[in-house]
């Protein structure tokens, strides 16, 4: 379960890092994800490369790093909801999760500060 939310906070965040590229998930449907531990986890390994992704999550993959890196600053206000909505989540289903996925995407922890005020306030 904890998987499975993770993955789809990382689609969520991945969609909304590339706000141009990726309008198709401004009205993704976060809560089906993070209710769904199958489609979750099955995510979460995709973007921790520790399973096969679908072409999603190839997506989500491509941009999560810059999402996570500047706390969703290119995404719209539609994707800033859905990003944060998946990641407090995943964080609530599964902490440790949720930093390893910070951990693998930010290993340096530059941007752990705003990421974590843009969890807290949304901005």
């Amino acid at each position: 379960m904890r998987s499975r939310v993770l993955c789809i906070f990382m689609l969520a965040v991945v969609a909304s890092s590339s706000a141009q590229k990726y309008n198709k998930y401004d009205n993704f449907n976060a809560d089906s994800i993070i209710q769904n531990e199958r489609i979750l986890l099955a995510y979460y390994k995709c973007v921790m490369d520790k399973g096969p992704c679908t072409k999603d999550g190839k997506n989500f993959k491509l941009v999560l790093p810059e999402t996570l890196t500047t706390a969703c600053a290119r995404c719209s206000p539609k994707q800033k909801l859905v990003v944060r909505k998946l990641l407090l989540g995943i964080r609530a289903k599964s902490e440790p999760r949720f930093l390893e996925l910070l951990d693998k995407y930010d290993p340096e922890r530059l941007n752990r500060e705003a990421l974590y005020n843009f969890l807290i306030t949304g901005v």
